[in-house]
């Protein structure tokens, strides 16, 4: 058996490619047999429609602001009109009103099979040209997620990579990729610093060292690693029309974090200043006056992510000292994903700190303004004050409008806040109006009003919609799966932090929810399923199983109490369940996290387990996470499956069972299948050959069972899908996408 393991990382951009091509192909060739529509967005054709959230209401926040998506980074132009926000996993977003409203930059991708590297969405850095608001560039892949990426998934919000550096001269109607050695593909960006007086000259902080932007002949440029090593900070000053840059590597195991500097415009960095601390030193990010380069701050963490301290530096050469009586920014302690530090850009003694989030409900973000006064030999604050509860928790970057000490933003796992003052009694206040870029997890859909849509969203609770791209947050936490009984509507489950929560009155609001099940968090959403809709055997809509470690829990009652529960055999060394699938009231399928399948069945109140993956007749060929389940609907006796993988490293993501073996729907060459991790399987009822699957690039379609597949991208974001459902009464297959919200395309 092979195990689909981790892969090289030049394969993001390889998959990309492949994937560009073959929806090239796509279009040129006429639709399927099964009425499958080519792949580019084409006006008047059968496209993929959004259908939101193009923002949340009632978002996580005192106040109950409206949220949008994770935002990494922020780019604001003089005078605070144009701003770029950087998704985490939608791409780049542009606001020329100040943040009133928003429109992606990077959707135009699709239009252009060749310019592959651009298609990914999921963005770490960005900076622009202050006197050229036009002239922007973005450092793909997210370096906050650093530490989560390895356990993506099932221990940790999803973390994805990047491209390399993407480049636009007008605003994001163009974008450019720009090549870098050693390779940036399949690394992520903390930051870009820009110099202020030569634009062409930027450095950039990644997972892999500091890299700089070198002309090369012919008027082209490349990233060239000038320093190895994580490096999660970058920033630059500049006075006399001499440019100083400061970074910060972020030490791995034995070699320490440390500051240095480069006088040269990138090219060799030194050690800045003497006595930085070098004991139990985590993550530093850096601040400075843009007309200071003398002055630096370093905000730093502990290893394991907790506030160590503020250091300021007021001289190149000179010793580091530490700033006393910082308040407590970090309560969660996750330093290693929320941690930025701003100068107040008229006074040198005012400074912003953020992190993750207040100690107390509902839980708002951690920005505190602190002033600096000198302590002996050292600083200390003099007064703080906690300015951050009105933004979202989780707060990635906080940066003024250029000169203006009265402009504060905020990018968070909420979206884009604005503090207009700072300084005074000034909030933040909510410019998320039309950021859609919200990480939906999975979707449930009301059984006959198809308007009526739940989301779990990362960080962002649960989320519904009785109609129109504007949702709002009922439910709070990391939202994951979410169910509505179909015979009963006003009954639906969500999931939040390990626990599932119900509401009899068909979860229209924060208010009647109740906790009817908290036994053990063991993946980071954990399945909720239910008896497909079937009205002839209405009391079956009842029947629930969660997912839980090595057991399954059912309910007959849709969670009002729940029976004994089925123990998947083989203990830790048979991994989790991570994905349910119900065949009928009698038979549920079950797939885990280290690669096993298995069957139940019931008989009387007991249910029977048989193993499925090691079938004798032919065997599953592929070890890994089972990522989605999808009955065969073509089989009448329920025995059969499809099943598709996470992982890397092999491109036969997807596998059927006929209830005696096992064989690859993966496609052959030219129709195979990207090897990427595959997360969501819908079979049509109505066409059982029709099969449908959500990978982490695009929305494939096979019309002959997973014997051929071509891309069904139609005007879809290239952001991942995790969700994938046909509407039980309409013919409308709906996709969660992580980075985008929900999608839509008619299979009229």
């Amino acid at each position: 058996m092979t195990a689909i393991a981790s892969a090289q990382p030049a394969i993001w951009r390889d998959v990309l490619l492949e994937y560009k091509q073959r929806k090239a192909v796509a279009v040129a060739a006429p639709p399927s047999a099964a009425g499958a529509p080519p792949a580019p967005f084409i006006p008047g054709a059968r496209n993929w429609l959004p259908l939101g959230p193009s923002v949340v209401m009632d978002g996580q926040t005192v106040g109950n602001q409206p949220v949008a998506g994770r935002v990494s980074r922020l780019a604001v132009a003089p005078g605070g009109a144009v701003v770029y926000a950087a998704s985490a996993n939608g791409g780049v977003f542009r606001s020329a009103d100040g943040g009133t409203t928003w429109r992606s930059m990077m959707d135009r991708f699709d239009l252009d099979p060749t310019n592959f590297a651009t298609a990914s969405l999921v963005c770490g850095a960005i900076a622009l040209d202050l006197a050229d608001s036009n002239r922007v560039y973005v450092g793909t892949g997210e370096g906050d997620t650093l530490q989560l990426f390895r356990s993506r998934v099932t221990s940790a919000l999803p973390a994805y990579r990047g491209l390399g550096v993407i480049r636009t001269d007008d605003g994001g109607a163009n974008w450019i990729v720009e090549p870098s050695t050693p390779d940036l593909a399949g690394e992520a960006f903390f930051a870009l610093a820009v110099d202020p007086v030569n634009r062409e000259n930027v450095v950039g902080a990644t997972t892999v060292g500091l890299y700089r932007r070198v002309p090369q002949t012919g008027g082209q440029f490349q990233w060239v690693q000038v320093r190895p090593g994580v490096h999660a900070s970058v920033v630059a000053a500049s006075s006399g029309g001499t440019t100083r840059f400061f970074g910060a590597e972020w030490g791995q195991g034995a070699s320490p974090s440390t500051v240095v500097h480069s006088d040269d415009g990138g090219a060799t960095w030194a050690v800045a200043g003497t006595n930085f601390p070098t004991t139990d030193i985590g993550r530093i990010a850096l601040a400075v006056q843009p007309d200071k380069p003398d002055r630096v701050y370093a905000f730093v963490t502990t290893s394991s992510g907790s506030l160590k301290a503020v250091y300021r530096l007021d001289s190149v050469t000179g010793a580091w000292k530490r700033v006393d009586a910082v308040p407590d920014v970090l309560p969660g302690g996750q330093g290693a994903y929320d941690l930025t530090i701003a100068v107040d850009p008229a006074d040198a003694n005012l400074i912003y700190l953020g992190g993750d989030r207040m100690d107390a409900p509902p839980w708002g973000g951690s920005i505190w303004r602190c002033n600096i006064r000198a302590s002996g030999s050292a600083y200390k604050v003099s007064n703080s004050a906690s300015i951050g509860t009105h933004a979202h928790a989780d707060v990635h970057v906080i940066c003024h409008t250029p000169g203006e000490p009265n402009e504060l933003w905020c990018g968070c796992d909420g979206g884009v806040f604005l503090n207009r003052d700072p300084r005074g009694t000034g909030e933040f206040v909510s410019q998320n109006n039309g950021l859609a870029c919200l990480c939906s997890n999975f979707i449930a859909q009301h059984p006959t009003d198809p308007n009526i849509l739940f989301s779990g969203l990362q960080d962002n609770g649960t989320a519904r919609t009785a109609s129109g791209p504007i949702w709002t947050h009922v439910s709070g936490g990391d939202g994951g799966y979410c169910l509505i009984n179909w015979n009963n509507p006003d009954q639906v489950l969500v999931y939040m932090n390990g626990v599932v929560y119900r509401s009899t009155s068909g979860g229209t609001s924060h208010a009647g929810w109740a906790p009817v099940w908290n036994f053990g968090w063991a993946t980071m959403t954990q399945p909720i399923v239910g008896v497909p809709y079937n009205p002839s055997n209405p009391s079956s809509a009842d029947l629930v199983a969660v997912g839980a470690g090595q057991l399954v829990y059912l309910s007959n009652n849709f969670a009002s109490n729940w029976l004994s529960p089925i123990t998947l055999p083989g203990g830790p060394s048979t991994g989790d369940a991570f994905a349910l699938a119900f065949a009928s009231a009698k038979r549920l399928f079950i797939g885990t996290t280290r690669g096993q399948v298995f069957r139940a069945d019931r008989s009387g109140s007991a249910w029977q387990i048989t193993r499925l993956d090691n079938a004798p007749a032919a065997p599953l060929g592929v070890s890994g996470l089972i990522a989605d389940i999808a009955v065969d609907w073509a089989d009448a006796s329920g025995a059969s499956v499809y099943v598709a993988f996470g992982g890397l490293g092999d491109r036969r993501r997807v596998w059927h069972f006929d209830g005696t073996r096992w064989d690859v729907r993966s496609g052959t060459g030219g129709s195979s299948l990207l090897d990427v991790e595959h997360n969501a399987l819908a079979v049509d009822r109505i066409a059982p050959n029709n099969l449908y699957v959500g990978a982490d690039v695009g929305v494939w379609h096979s019309p002959d069972g997973g014997i051929n597949w071509n891309p069904l991208e139609n005007g879809l974001p290239d952001a991942p899908v995790f969700d994938l459902q046909i509407h039980p009464t309409q013919r409308l297959l709906r996709a969660a996408t992580h980075g985008r919200g929900v999608y839509e395309i008619s299979l009229q």
